[in-house]
C-alpha cells in the first residue's frame, strides 16, 4: 500500500458547505467537526487527526484548531510538538466551575493552525454541557475544528461523537487490526446527521488486510474508505514528509469534510 486510494459509496448526499467568512456569533453558521476515533490501540488517531488540520490548514483565511481529549497519552501534544496548559476537558471544567478561561486556550502552530492539547494528564470527566459550549464556540472561531478522540471510551470522546458532523474511524490495515475494528464499530451505531470515513493506515507490522475486507467494513457504515500510507512518527521528525506521503489521502478527506 504505497500511495493512498479512495474508495467512495454509493447513494451518499452532499455534505454541507463549509462555514462562510466571518460573521457575528449570532448569525455565522458553525463549521464542521470532525472527530478522529481509533478503533483500536495504536491506531494513529492523533497522527491523523494532527495531518488533516495541518493539512486543512493550508487552505482557506480562516484557521483551523485541533484539539484532544486529554487523559494519559499526550499524543496530540507530541505530533503538535506544542502544549497548553489548560486541555479541552480542563476548559470545560473550568466553564462549569464559572472560572474565567483567560488567555493561552491554544497554541499558534503556524500556518493557521491552531492547538488545544496538553502534556499526559489524569482523565478528567467534565459535564456534557459545557464540553458542548467549547466545542461550539471553537466551531464558531475555525473553519474546521479536528477533535483526537484516541480510542473513544471516556465521557468526553462519547460527548465529541455525539456533536461531531463527520467522524473519521481509523484502524491499522491489517488483518488483526480490521477484525478488532469491526468489533469496536459494533459499539457505534451510524447516525443519518453523521457523516463517517473509514481510514486504514498501513502498518508493516502486521499481516495486511485484503483491500475488499476493508472496502466491507466501510460498506457497513456507508462510508468512503481511505487508504493510508505509513507516515514516520510525527514525535521524532517534522510533519512535511508525513504531509507529502499521505498528501492524496488527506486531501480526500478534507474535500469530503469540507465540501
Amino acid at each position: 500500500m504505497s500511495g493512498a486510494t479512495t474508495v467512495a459509496p454509493e447513494g451518499r448526499a452532499p455534505a454541507d458547505a463549509a462555514a462562510p467568512a466571518p460573521a457575528p456569533a449570532s448569525t455565522r453558521a458553525a463549521a464542521p467537526l470532525l472527530a478522529v476515533a481509533g478503533l483500536c490501540g495504536g491506531a494513529g488517531a492523533s497522527t491523523l487527526a494532527f495531518l488533516a488540520a495541518r493539512h486543512a490548514a493550508r487552505e482557506g483565511d480562516r484557521p483551523v484548531l485541533v484539539a484532544d481529549t486529554g487523559g494519559p497519552s499526550g499524543g496530540l501534544a507530541a505530533c503538535a510538538r506544542v502544549a497548553v496548559a489548560r486541555s479541552l476537558p480542563r476548559a470545560a471544567a473550568a466553564i462549569a466551575a464559572h472560572e474565567p478561561l483567560g488567555a493561552g486556550l491554544f497554541a499558534e502552530a503556524g500556518g493557521g493552525l491552531r492547538v488545544m492539547a496538553s502534556a499526559p494528564e489524569p482523565p478528567l470527566d467534565v459535564a456534557a454541557d459545557a464540553a458542548a459550549r467549547v466545542l461550539g464556540d471553537a466551531r464558531g472561531a475555525h473553519r474546521l475544528t479536528v477533535v483526537d478522540c484516541g480510542v473513544p471510551g471516556g465521557a468526553l470522546s462519547a460527548q465529541v461523537l455525539e456533536v461531531a458532523t463527520h467522524v473519521a474511524w481509523v484502524l491499522p490495515a491489517t488483518l488483526g487490526g480490521a477484525r478488532r475494528a469491526r468489533r469496536t464499530l459494533e459499539l457505534f451505531a451510524p447516525r443519518p446527521d453523521r457523516r463517517e470515513l473509514v481510514v486504514a493506515r498501513h502498518d508493516a507490522a502486521g499481516a495486511t488486510a485484503p483491500t475488499a475486507m476493508l472496502k466491507e467494513l466501510a460498506a457497513e457504515r456507508r462510508a468512503p474508505l481511505l487508504l493510508v500510507p505509513h507516515v514516520p512518527d510525527l514525535a521524532e521528525q517534522p510533519p512535511d514528509a508525513a504531509l507529502e506521503l499521505a498528501g492524496e489521502a488527506l486531501d480526500a478527506l478534507v474535500a469530503e469534510v469540507l465540501r
